[in-house]
C-alpha cells in the first residue's frame, strides 16, 4: 500500500505538462524502421528518415480510426471545437475521476507487475530500457481496450501516457551519472521506441502470428538474432491471450477506479484474489 501511494504521490506531484519532446529516430533505430502505411486506412507513410511533422499528423489522424475516437465523428464543428478546449460534455464518469483512473491504469502496469518475471521468462536484459520497453507493451495492451470505450477511453489513455512520462523522466533523474544532455537524449530515444510500439504492435495483432513475432522481435528483442524460437513464442502467445482477455473485461472497473488486472507470462488463468486485492487498493487511495 505505501509504494503504491508513493508511485502515485510522485506523478501527481510532477503532474505537468512535459516539454515538447522532438521526434526524431536515432541514426541506428532508423535502419529497423520499414516504409510502413496506416493499418486502418492503407495510406503509406515513410518514417525512415526520421518522424516528419507530416507522418506524426497522419499517426494522429490514423487513430481516429480507432474507437477511442469515434466519437468525433458524429460532433458538429462546435462541439468539436468546444472539445479541443477541454469540454468534454457528457461523461459516463467525471472527467477528474477519469484522469485518475488512468493513472491507476499505469499503476497497474508498473506496481502490480514483476519486472523480474518477464526478465527471467521472456530472456531479456535486466536493464532501464528493457523495463520502458516491456511498459510499452502493457500500455499498448491497455490502450488496445480502453479504444473501445469512446470519449472516456481518449481521456483515459492521455491520463495514462501522461503519468508514463512524469514516471520515465522522475526514474531518469536518478541516475546521477547522467548528464542533462543525456537524459534529454534518452527521453527523444524513448519517445521514439513509444511511437514505434505503437505502430509495430498495432500491425501485429492485426496479422499472423508471424506479423505479430516479427514486431515483437524488432521492438522488445531490438532484432538480436539469437532470440531463441520458444523465447518469442511465448510472447506472441501472452500478447494473443491477455489482448483476448481484456476484450472481454467488464469496462466499469477500468473507467473507475481505473483497474485492469493481466493473466500470468505462463497458463491463462486469473489470480482472482490477487486481481481483487489490487482492486480493493485502488478503490482506498
Amino acid at each position: 500500500m505505501n509504494v503504491l501511494r508513493s508511485t502515485r504521490t510522485n506523478i501527481l506531484s510532477n503532474a505537468k505538462l512535459l516539454h515538447p519532446i522532438k521526434i526524431l529516430l536515432s541514426s541506428s533505430y532508423q535502419n529497423v524502421l520499414p516504409a510502413a502505411s496506416c493499418i486502418h486506412c492503407g495510406a503509406a507513410f515513410n518514417h525512415v528518415t526520421s518522424f516528419s511533422s507530416t507522418n506524426i499528423w497522419h499517426h494522429q489522424q490514423r487513430q481516429q480510426h480507432t474507437g477511442s475516437t469515434e466519437f468525433l465523428k458524429d460532433m458538429s464543428s462546435w462541439q468539436r471545437i468546444k472539445w479541443n478546449m477541454g469540454f468534454s460534455g457528457t461523461l459516463r464518469v467525471p472527467k477528474r475521476r477519469l484522469m485518475m483512473s488512468g493513472l491507476n491504469l499505469y499503476v497497474c502496469c508498473t506496481d502490480f507487475l514483476d519486472f523480474k518475471d518477464y526478465v527471467e521468462a521472456f530472456s531479456i536484459p535486466d536493464t532501464f530500457t528493457s523495463w520502458f520497453l516491456l511498459l510499452q507493451l502493457h500500455l499498448w495492451m491497455v490502450n488496445v481496450k480502453v479504444t473501445q470505450l469512446g470519449k472516456e477511453g481518449f481521456i483515459l489513455k492521455e491520463s495514462m501516457y501522461r503519468a508514463m512520462w512524469i514516471d520515465v523522466e522522475k526514474r531518469l533523474n536518478t541516475f546521477k551519472d547522467l548528464t542533462g544532455g543525456e537524459k534529454r537524449k534518452a527521453m527523444d530515444d524513448y519517445y521514439s521506441f513509444m511511437i514505434a510500439s505503437i505502430l509495430y504492435y498495432d500491425k501485429g495483432i492485426m496479422g499472423s502470428d508471424k506479423v505479430l513475432a516479427n514486431s515483437l522481435w524488432i521492438q522488445l528483442y531490438g532484432q538480436d538474432p539469437g532470440v531463441k524460437f520458444d523465447k518469442l513464442q511465448l510472447v506472441v502467445d501472452y500478447v494473443r491471450k491477455q489482448v483476448y482477455h481484456h476484450d472481454h473485461l467488464d469496462p466499469q472497473p477500468i473507467l473507475h477506479p481505473g483497474h485492469i488486472p493481466f493473466l500470468p507470462v505462463v497458463g491463462d488463468k486469473l489470480d482472482e484474489s490477487k486481481s481483487l486485492k489490487n482492486y480493493q487498493m485502488l478503490l482506498s487511495v
